[in-house]
C-alpha cells in the first residue's frame, strides 16, 4: 500500500539557443520517484528517459489515488485458498467458545454472544458478533450504545481464564451537562459481576480493583466534553477507579512517525551523496533522527 509518492525533476541543461531546456540521459537519471509505502518500505524508481519518468509517475498517481472504494486492490485480490495452507477461516463463534463465553460450568458461563450487530446496524465499526454479559438483554445494548461515540459500546476483547476480562469502547457521550445512561452504567456493571461466581457484584464491597483505562491525555478527555463526548463520571460506576494513560491521538502519533520517516530518508539520501562525492558523511542517522524533534520514543515510552 502506497503512503506517498514524489517526483523529483532532474536539473536541466539548457540547449544552445539557449530558448528550450532539454534533459540529457545523464541528468535524467537525477531525477527520480519515491514511493513510500504504510510498511516503511521506500522505492526509488530512475529512468534514462525523462518522458517516460513523468508517465510512470503519473501511472503510479492514477492507480495510487482512487476515486472509488471499490477500486482498491483489496477488492481484486483473489487468494488462491485451494493451495494456500496457511489460509485459515475466522470464526468468532469458535473463538468466543474457546474462551469459555456461554459454556455452564465455565469462567465465561456469565457470558453470551449476541448478535444484535449482525447487519452492522447499531455500530459499523464493530463486528457482527459480540460477547456481551448474559443478564444484559439486547434492548439494553441498544439503548448503551445511543451513550458511547459512533455507538461503540463495551464489549469483551479478552477472557482470561481465572476470569478477568478485558472489554473495550468508545469515550461517552458525557458533554458540558453531565449527562449519564443508566443502560451503560447497568452493562458496565454487569461486566464486572461476571467475574464473580454468582454473577452479580457484592452490595456492600467497597473494593474499587476494576479499572476503566482512557488512553487519552487528561485534557484531551476534559476538552472533548465542550463537543459533547468526554470521560466516565466515577460517581455513577461502582467499585471502578480510572485510569489515565497519557497517550496522545493518532494524528499526533502519525505526524510524530512521519517526522522519524523523513528523517530518516533524508538521512540516508545525504549519506548517499556524500558516498557519491567521496566525502565523510556530514551527519549520523541518529543525529538528524534527534534534531527531527518528532518526540517518537517518548511516543513508545508512554505505550508500552
Amino acid at each position: 500500500m502506497i503512503h506517498s509518492a514524489v517526483l523529483v525533476r532532474p536539473p536541466r541543461c539548457d540547449s544552445d539557443d539557449n530558448i528550450q531546456a532539454v534533459y540529457t540521459e545523464e541528468r535524467a537519471l537525477e531525477g527520480s520517484i519515491r514511493i513510500r509505502c504504510h510498511h516503511f518500505l521506500f522505492v526509488t524508481l530512475r529512468c534514462t528517459d525523462i518522458r517516460r519518468l513523468y508517465d510512470v509517475f503519473a501511472t503510479v498517481k492514477h492507480l495510487a489515488c482512487v476515486g472509488f472504494l471499490e477500486q482498491l486492490y483489496a477488492f481484486d485480490y483473489r487468494p488462491d485458498t485451494a493451495n494456500d495452507a496457511k489460509a485459515v477461516e475466522y470464526d468468532a463463534h469458535a473463538e468466543f467458545r474457546r474462551m469459555g463465553v456461554g459454556v455452564a460450568g465455565s469462567v465465561g458461563q456469565h457470558w453470551r454472544v449476541s448478535e444484535i450487530n449482525r447487519e452492522f446496524q447499531l455500530c459499523a465499526t464493530y463486528p457482527p458478533v459480540l460477547a456481551v454479559p448474559a443478564r444484559i438483554s439486547d434492548t439494553t445494548l441498544t439503548y448503551a450504545a445511543r451513550y458511547r461515540s459512533k455507538a461503540r459500546l463495551p464489549v469483551l476483547s479478552y477472557l482470561h481464564s481465572n476470569g478477568a476480562s478485558m472489554t473495550r469502547s468508545s469515550q461517552p457521550m458525557v458533554g458540558l451537562k453531565q449527562a449519564r445512561s443508566v443502560q451503560d452504567e447497568k452493562l458496565v456493571e454487569a461486566i464486572v459481576a461476571t467475574s464473580e461466581p454468582t454473577g452479580m457484584v457484592p452490595r456492600f464491597r467497597n473494593e474499587r480493583n476494576n479499572i476503566i483505562i482512557d488512553a487519552r491525555p487528561t485534557t484531551n478527555a476534559v476538552v472533548n466534553r465542550a463537543i459533547g463526548a468526554g470521560s466516565e463520571n466515577m460517581d455513577h460506576y461502582r467499585q471502578c477507579r480510572k485510569v489515565y494513560l497519557g497517550i496522545d491521538n493518532i494524528h499526533v502519533m502519525r505526524d510524530a512517525l512521519n517526522r522519524l520517516a523523513d528523517a530518516a530518508v533524508d538521512a540516508a539520501d545525504v549519506s548517499a551523496t556524500a558516498s557519491d562525492l567521496g566525502n565523510a558523511e556530514p551527519a549520523g542517522m541518529m543525529a538528524r533522527i534527534q534534531s527531527s524533534r518528532s518526540s517518537w520514543l517518548s511516543h513508545l515510552q508512554n505505550i508500552l
